[in-house]
């Protein structure tokens, strides 16, 4: 039997019959088994894994093209992506707003502070203004370009749940020149598998659609490609279009944002988190498609660290944190993590100020920091607590992207050291670099000498485990719905609407719930 996954392999794939007793019987009895090699995997990282390439991304998909898509499969009647734009930057407006949907002072603190999961965050924003601009057209300072594609097929678990996350980062034209004008959007869908039957390998023909990419010279092939892909899908295949609305909602993906925008409001640097829920009074109706903000994941509150927080869950978190002391020292850049269950989690991860360096925090709490030292020195491990606050910080969002740059945040211990991000970004919409004559948008050192490095290993020993022969499933029907969640009171209500948050992350969380923690590139789910 003879498979060539790449037919330029031809003249290097021979197909072999081995045996444990073949070398010395010929026996009838003695027990054969098929086995297949294919040249090894050598893609293109930046054509397979992180499009950067201005004639490929600025073709493929556009900001409306998204929204468009999101609207339509929601099924709401009259619904397009001006409401939908407008709808998802209220939400950093204080209320009535546009009575779109939530704003960011729905839930409150005691002293009146808005929140979400009961920690204080920054409301209203600039970027709320955004709910009057026109986002779609090219060329004005408002536009919202995409800058990349990516392939998170690393991020799949083990046990082929799903395969993986496929992105798309758009930027605001305006932060091209003005750096006190940026913000960014990226669309994290999570893409189900085809042939769930056949576990990871059922993700092998969206593997191979990516591997294809590295052996197509023409960028607007590539764009064309990457349009049917985003927008369409392949149904023959069972594969579904990445830009579904099922796709990020509750138990699936999410969309982030990176907003710096200058305006009437402090301008403080921050990332926040969105799911997309339909929304329905009841069961049948009427119903609102909503960008719903919800927790950073992986971003716990800086003042559970701490010893001044009068948060009740403090203590636990504090608990919990001595759990994970052998997953912060693990030795790799690209491996060591720290488990945060959601009702730890902040809805804005800060990239100024102390909020998210949890080493100051830590420092104000010594009871916790003899506690921590003690489980380091029971475990034999050469690291402090304060190295593991730092690394903490490292895997948050506002610690990739700004805080653990330089010294002393970079001072992780052992043979650490936090690759730096382009100070604001991983991939800039400031800066191209040419590439073989093309010309593409930047990326960060740390995306280009270590976290793509990585996925590139990860993504070629998928291809290269691959069996010879293709399993054989049925295939998911596509075009799954997104499932709705019942919110019975009116929607000028301010006890529903405070409520929204909680039920879509509480979905989230039990849609989840089982999902191994295990991928394909490590067990840490960020970057």
């Amino acid at each position: 039997m003879l498979s060539i996954r790449n037919p330029l392999a031809v003249l290097l794939t021979c197909c072999l019959i081995v045996g444990p007793a073949l070398a010395q019987s010929t026996a009838p009895s003695a027990v054969v088994a098929p086995v297949c090699l294919d040249a090894p995997a050598d893609v293109d990282a930046r054509r397979s894994l992180f499009v950067t390439e201005l004639d490929v991304v600025q073709q493929a998909v556009s900001l409306e093209d998204v929204l468009a898509k999101l609207a339509s499969d929601s099924g709401i009647p009259g619904l397009g992506p001006d409401e939908l734009w407008q709808q998802w930057w209220d939400t950093q407006n204080t209320a009535p707003g546009l009575a779109l949907g939530p704003n960011c002072d729905d839930a409150v603190d005691s002293q009146g502070n808005a929140t979400i999961n009961g920690f204080p965050i920054q409301c209203p924003r600039n970027e709320g203004t955004e709910i009057n601009v026109d986002p779609f057209t090219p060329g004005n300072a408002s536009f919202y370009e995409p800058i990349a594609l990516v392939n998170r097929l690393d991020l799949a678990p083990v046990d082929g749940a799903n395969c993986g996350e496929y992105r798309i980062i758009f930027a605001r034209h305006s932060g091209a020149t003005n750096s006190s004008q940026r913000n960014l959007v990226i669309f994290e869908a999570v893409l189900p598998n085809p042939s769930p039957d056949c576990g990871l390998e059922g993700c092998r023909a969206i593997a191979g659609f990516w591997e294809r990419l590295s052996t197509i010279d023409d960028p607007l092939r590539r764009a064309r490609a990457l349009r049917t892909f985003y927008l369409e899908g392949f149904p023959s295949r069972g594969i579904e279009p990445v830009i579904q609305a099922s796709h990020f909602g509750p138990g699936s993906g999410q969309i982030r944002t990176n907003q710096f925008m200058n305006g009437p409001e402090p301008q403080n640097w921050q990332l926040r988190e969105f799911k997309l829920a339909r929304l329905c009074q009841t069961d049948h109706g009427p119903c609102h498609l909503q960008f719903v903000p919800v927790t950073v994941k992986g971003n716990p509150f800086g003042e559970l660290f701490g010893s001044n927080s009068s948060d009740p869950r403090a203590t636990r978190f504090k608990r919990h944190y001595l759990t994970q002391v052998e997953n912060l020292a693990i030795e790799d850049v690209n491996q060591f993590f720290a488990a945060v269950p959601d009702r730890f989690n902040a809805g804005q991860s800060s990239s100024q100020g102390i909020e998210n360096d949890y080493s100051v925090h830590l420092a104000q709490s010594p009871r916790f920091e003899r506690a921590l030292d003690r489980r380091l020195r029971r475990l034999g491990i050469s690291l402090t607590p304060e190295h593991l606050a730092r690394r903490s910080t490292a895997i948050s969002c506002a610690g990739c992207h700004q805080l653990s740059n330089n010294a002393p945040n970079n001072q992780l211990g052992g043979r650490i050291v936090w690759p730096a991000s382009l100070g604001f970004v991983h991939v800039s919409e400031q800066q191209t670099q040419s590439i073989d004559g093309d010309e593409h948008f930047l990326i960060s050192p740390a995306l280009e000498n270590v976290f793509i490095p990585h996925r590139e290993a990860a993504f070629e020993r998928y291809l290269d485990g691959l069996p010879c022969s293709e399993c054989q499933s049925i295939a998911l029907e596509a075009d799954a719905p997104l499932a709705s969640i019942v919110v019975p009171l009116a929607s000028d209500d301010r006890s529903t609407l405070d409520r929204v948050s909680d039920q879509v992350r509480a979905l989230d969380a039990e849609r989840k719930a089982g999902l191994s923690d295990e991928t394909l590139g490590g067990v840490r789910l960020v970057h």
